[in-house]
């Protein structure tokens, strides 16, 4: 659900299918869900419930139909206690930590929607992107009527990619968790996570991933050579088994979704004609203000105006003192983050 709704908001996709599954859906569906992705955060707080709620040994962790009748089974109450849990995540996203930190594990039952959500529905909605948030809020104080569009979503992830896709790698995923090594003596969080996924974390993930107090390797479908990384009192690192052996001397760094998801913005913008030739002019020429650009360029001046605007919105050049410049470290992270991928 994470990566779909990451799709479905132009991010780049660690592999194909998944975009393929986005612009497969039925374009009601979506415009249904958009309250559902939201108040979910994407889809990590229903991660969050599940790790959290769902028995260890319960079969809807390897077994669609099973899981999906747990959902399905979750009372109006439980479910306006999702909503609640999830709105309260996206409003405190960013802030600083909380001592004690809720967690899944807390989430309530509510008769009716809290105060809360009745207060931040519409926040939590603008937070998203959502239109109409005023009126689409009233759709979070509806908890049949969002676990059925839940429910919906869902489905359509399973039936359009995760059905077969779970199913032909489930053995292989199988397997790779079962031959996990246990960490030998001296070895840091960052090469066990090289050992076993023939990845190494990106420095951001290699941060985080030493601070763990416990860490978890879940080999997963659908990440390709990127590691999907999250906390939640454990610290879980996501993977797709790779081809090549998972040995730490020739571990490939392993891009993070977050990390790849915005390179998108980057490469729409170089994606056209004028755009690049402004940003390699610059580059050539240092800063200029917009009429110099035009005569550079032999553009008129408010096409230029446009497309520095749509750069400046990519996070590629600045505009200080009526001259535009370049981000050389945003054009660096663009360009280094896609030859990572490549690689």
């Amino acid at each position: 659900m994470l990566l779909l709704d990451y799709a479905l908001n132009a991010k780049a996709m660690p592999i194909p299918e998944l975009v393929a599954l986005a612009e497969g859906l039925p374009a009601e569906l979506v415009d249904a869900s958009w309250p559902v992705r939201a108040s979910m955060a994407h889809g990590t707080v229903l991660r969050s419930a599940l790790v959290h709620q769902l028995p260890t040994d319960h079969s809807g962790h390897t077994d669609w139909p099973a899981l999906r009748l747990w959902i399905a089974g979750r009372t109006d109450a439980e479910f306006n206690g999702l909503i609640d849990f999830g709105c309260d995540s996206v409003m405190t996203y960013g802030q600083p930590s909380r001592d004690p930190e809720p967690t899944a594990a807390e989430i309530g039952a509510f008769d009716q929607p809290t105060a809360a959500v009745r207060r931040d529905g519409p926040d939590v909605l603008r937070a998203w992107g959502v239109s109409r948030a005023e009126e689409r809020a009233a759709e979070l104080l509806d908890p049949a009527g969002y676990r059925s569009i839940l429910l919906a979503l869902l489905d359509a992830i399973w039936d359009g990619w995760l059905g077969s896709a779970w199913s032909a790698q489930l053995p292989q995923l199988q397997a790779t968790a079962a031959a996990a090594p246990t960490p030998p003596p001296g070895c840091t969080p960052t090469q066990w996570i090289a050992q076993v996924t023939g990845m190494r974390p990106d420095p951001i993930y290699a941060e985080a991933v030493e601070r763990a107090t416990e860490l978890i390797l879940m080999p997963a479908p659908g990440l390709g050579r990127s590691l999907s990384l999250f906390t939640d009192q454990q610290t879980w690192v996501l993977f797709s088994p790779q081809d090549t052996p998972p040995t730490e001397s020739i571990a490939r760094t392993g891009i993070s979704i977050g990390r790849l998801g915005q390179l998108a913005p980057a490469m729409t913008a170089l994606g056209d004609r004028t755009r690049l030739a402004i940003v390699l002019h610059l580059l050539d020429h240092g800063p200029m203000v917009m009429q110099q650009l035009a005569d550079a360029l032999e553009v008129h001046q408010s096409t230029i105006s446009r497309q520095v605007g749509l750069l400046r919105r990519a996070g590629l050049v600045a505009v200080a003192d009526r001259k535009v410049q370049v981000e050389r470290s945003a054009l660096r992270t663009a360009g280094e983050t896609l030859l990572e991928a490549l690689d």
